[in-house]
C-alpha cells in the first residue's frame, strides 16, 4: 500500500495543477506557441520544433478548449518530472518514504508550479534533462552499461530540438565518463549515431519553416542556422552566450547571489540545512555518485546564471523572464539533496518501521502546506487578462483595420486569436522590430499574399500608409513619438487600450472622437474588471494591465458629467516603451504625451475606483521578487 503513495501525491498535484492551469490564452509566448502548435510550424529562435510537435498531438485532445489542452503539456511533463525525480531519489536511498519528500518539496515550489500551469516548455525540457540525469545515476550506482550511454546520447540530441540548456547536460554527464573513459570511448561511434537521429527532429525546420507559421522563416541550411543558433538576438545568440561565459569572472559572485535568491524564494528555510547534509551525505554514499549530481546542481545554477543572469542589477522583467523560468533543473536537483539530507536524518533514527515511516511521511505532508499559497499566486484560472485585453482590442477596430503591435505580450495574442480562434481575420496585425524604426513585420497577415493583393490592404502595402490611415483604418498598440519616422505624420488618438494614427492633414472634431470612444466603454471595463482582481503573481499580466491604464483613463474623460464636483489631472508621458503615469502631479513635459481631465461626478466615480482597484492590485510590490530589481533600487535611492 505504502509504495502507491506516490500515485497518490501525483494526483494530487494533476488535480492541484489542473485546477490552477490557464483556461484561455495567458501572457508572454503562449499565443506563438499556439499558432506554432496548431500550424505545425515553429516559434521564434530557436524554432522549438519538438515542443510543437508535442503541442500539435495534444491539441486533439477532445478537453476543453486549444490552450487549456498545450496547458496539459506542461502539466504531464511536470508530473513526469516529478515521477523521475521520485525514481532518482528512490535509487539512491532505497526508501520510498523518504523520495515523497523531493517530490512534494519541488511540487509546491513557487517556479515549478507556476511553469507547470501555462503554454511553456520548460516542463518538457526537465523532463528530458531529469531522464538523462536518472541515466547516468544508474551508471554512477550499478556500474557501466552502454545502453545507458546510448540512450543520454540520443536525448541529448532530441534536446536540441527543443532548448538548448538541455544540452549542458553534456558536463555533469562527460564528468561522470571520465570514471569509465574506455568503455565510453569504445562505443562513441554508435553514440554518435544516436545523438544525430535525436537531432534529427530539427528537419522540422527545414520540412514545414516556409511553408506554415513562421516568426523568423527557414528556408535553407543558412537560414536554419540563424534561427537554430538565435542568431537574431545578436548577443544573447546560443553561441555569443557560450563565448561570454568565460568572460567578467566577477559575474559568478552575482550569478552565486541570484542563484541563492531563487533558492530562497522557492523553498521554505528547513529545507537549506537538510540540502547541505544531503551534499554531504551524497559523497559518503558514493564518491561517484555526490561528482555527478554535485556537478549536475552546479551546471544548472551558477553555471546556467552566469551564461543568463549574472548582471549586477536587473529589471523586473529579467527578473522574470530569468529567475521564474530558466532555473527549474536546479529546484529539481535541489530538492534531490534536501530529500538526501532528510535520508541522512532518519538514518539516526530508531531502527523502528513506524518511526522511519511516520517522520519522513510528516515532513513531506507539512512541505506540501505552500500549496494554498500557489493557489494565489500562481492561479491561471482564474487570470484572463491577455484573452480580454488583446479581445477588446480586436474588437473595437473597424472592418479592414491595420494593427500596429509591439512586444510579445500584445503581438503573440493577437496571432492566437487570428490564426487558432479564428476571430477578425480581417485585420492584418504588424509588429515591430523596433518602436523608433518604420520597419513593419506583417507575420500576423498570414498568407501575406492574401492580404497585399487585397483591395483593402493594397495601399497599405505600396507604403501609402498615409491615405490608409485617413479612412480611421490604422491602429498602433505603442504611442508613436519621435525618432520614430512615421510620428511626423501622425497624431496619436486615445482608443480601446491602444492608439488610433490619424495623419496630421485630417481634422477629426473632439466631439465626434469622444462619442466614438464611449461605443466601447464595455470592452475596456470589462477587461479592466479582469485587471482589478486576478489573483497571479504574473509580471506580464501586471505590464498589459498597466500599459492600458491611460486608454481606460482617456475614456474616462470622454463621460459626460452634466455637474462635475471637481477634475482629476492625469498626465502621461511615454518613455522608451512604457508609460510613466501620475495623477494631480504635473508631469515632466521633456516628455512627449498628453495631460487631460477626468470629470468626477455619479457617471464617472465607479469608473474611477475601478481605476484605482486594477493600480491596487497591479503594484509593482506585490512581484515576488521586487526587492532585487533595477526599479526597486532606483525607487529606494530616491
Amino acid at each position: 500500500m505504502y509504495g502507491k503513495v506516490i500515485y497518490l501525491l501525483l494526483c494530487l498535484f494533476a488535480f492541484l495543477y489542473t485546477l490552477s492551469a490557464s483556461k484561455v490564452i495567458n501572457t508572454g509566448d503562449a499565443g506563438e506557441f499556439a499558432v506554432g502548435g496548431i500550424t505545425l510550424g515553429l516559434a521564434h529562435p530557436s524554432g522549438y520544433p519538438l515542443y510543437m510537435e508535442v503541442l500539435k498531438a495534444f491539441s486533439f485532445l477532445p478537453l476543453g478548449s486549444v490552450p487549456f489542452r498545450m496547458v496539459l503539456v506542461s502539466i504531464t511533463f511536470s508530473l513526469l518530472s516529478l515521477y523521475v525525480l521520485y525514481r532518482v531519489a528512490f535509487k539512491i536511498t532505497q526508501d520510498k518514504y523518504v523520495s515523497l519528500f523531493p517530490v512534494a518539496l519541488l511540487g509546491v515550489s513557487y517556479s515549478f508550479w507556476g511553469q507547470s500551469v501555462v503554454v511553456k516548455f520548460y516542463p518538457l525540457n526537465l523532463f528530458i534533462i531529469s531522464l538523462m540525469l536518472y541515466a547516468g545515476l544508474k551508471v554512477a550506482l550499478e556500474g557501466y552499461d552502454r545502453k545507458y550511454q546510448y540512450l543520454v546520447s540520443f536525448l541529448l540530441g532530441l534536446t536540441l530540438a527543443n532548448h538548448h540548456t538541455g544540452f549542458m547536460m553534456v558536463v555533469p554527464l562527460f564528468v561522470l565518463s571520465l570514471f569509465y573513459l574506455r568503455e565510453v570511448l569504445r562505443n562513441l561511434p554508435v553514440s554518435l549515431l544516436l545523438f544525430l537521429l535525436g537531432f534529427l527532429a530539427n528537419l522540422h525546420m527545414l520540412i514545414r519553416g516556409n511553408r506554415v507559421f513562421a516568426p523568423n522563416p527557414v528556408y535553407d541550411l543558412e537560414s536554419f542556422l540563424v534561427v537554430f543558433l538565435r542568431k537574431p538576438y545578436e548577443s544573447a545568440s546560443s553561441v555569443d552566450v557560450v563565448k561570454n561565459s568565460w568572460q567578467d569572472i566577477f559575474g559568478y559572485y552575482y550569478a552565486v547571489k541570484h542563484t541563492f535568491i531563487i533558492l530562497l524564494n522557492n523553498f521554505p528555510v528547513y529545507a537549506f540545512p537538510l540540502f547541505l547534509l544531503g551534499v554531504f551525505w551524497s559523497f559518503r554514499l558514493s564518491k561517484r555518485l555526490g561528482v555527478y549530481i554535485s556537478t549536475f546542481f552546479l551546471t544548472y545554477s551558477v553555471f546556467l546564471a552566469k551564461l543568463t543572469f549574472s548582471a549586477p542589477l536587473m529589471s523586473m522583467d529579467q527578473w522574470y523572464i530569468g529567475a521564474h523560468q530558466y532555473f527549474l533543473p536546479m529546484l529539481f536537483g535541489f530538492s534531490l539533496f534536501s530529500g538526501l539530507g532528510l535520508y541522512a536524518v532518519v538514518s539516526f533514527l530508531k531502527n523502528t518501521e513506524l518511526l522511519k515511516a511516520a517522520v519522513p511521511l510528516g515532513v513531506s505532508a507539512y512541505a506540501l502546506f505552500p500549496m494554498f499559497e500557489r493557489l494565489i499566486d500562481q492561479n491561471f484560472n482564474d487570470n484572463y487578462v491577455a484573452y480580454s485585453i488583446s479581445k477588446a482590442i480586436l474588437s473595437s477596430l473597424p472592418v479592414g483595420s491595420v494593427y500596429l503591435t509591439y512586444g510579445d505580450n500584445h503581438t503573440f495574442e493577437s496571432w492566437y486569436f487570428k490564426y487558432v480562434a479564428r476571430y477578425r481575420e480581417d485585420v492584418c496585425s504588424n509588429d515591430y522590430l523596433s518602436p523608433e524604426s518604420s520597419t513593419l513585420l506583417p507575420r500576423g497577415c498570414y498568407p501575406l499574399s492574401l492580404y497585399k493583393n487585397s483591395h483593402v490592404f493594397s495601399e497599405f502595402f505600396k507604403g501609402n500608409m498615409s491615405f490608409f490611415a485617413s479612412s480611421g483604418r490604422l491602429y498602433s498598440v505603442i504611442y508613436l513619438k519621435p525618432p520614430n519616422p512615421l510620428s511626423p505624420f501622425f497624431e496619436n488618438r486615445f482608443w480601446v487600450f491602444s492608439f488610433a494614427l490619424i495623419p496630421k492633414n485630417v481634422e477629426v472634431p473632439k466631439k465626434a472622437w469622444d462619442k466614438r470612444l464611449l461605443k466601447w466603454q464595455e470592452l475596456e471595463h470589462i477587461a479592466m474588471l479582469d485587471c482589478a482582481s486576478y489573483p497571479t503573481d504574473d509580471r506580464f499580466s501586471s505590464v498589459l494591465c498597466t500599459f492600458s491604464l491611460p486608454m481606460f483613463a482617456y475614456m474616462i474623460s470622454a463621460i459626460d458629467v452634466p455637474n462635475p464636483s471637481g477634475k482629476i489631472s492625469y498626465d502621461v508621458r511615454y518613455m522608451g516603451n512604457t508609460f510613466r503615469v501620475s495623477i494631480n502631479v504635473p508631469g515632466d513635459t521633456s516628455y512627449p504625451g498628453e495631460t487631460f481631465f477626468i470629470p468626477q461626478g455619479a457617471q464617472t466615480r465607479s469608473y474611477i475606483e475601478l481605476y484605482n482597484a486594477v493600480m491596487e492590485n497591479n503594484k509593482p510590490e506585490k512581484f515576488r521578487y521586487y526587492q532585487y530589481t533595477a526599479e526597486y533600487k532606483s525607487r529606494s535611492k530616491k
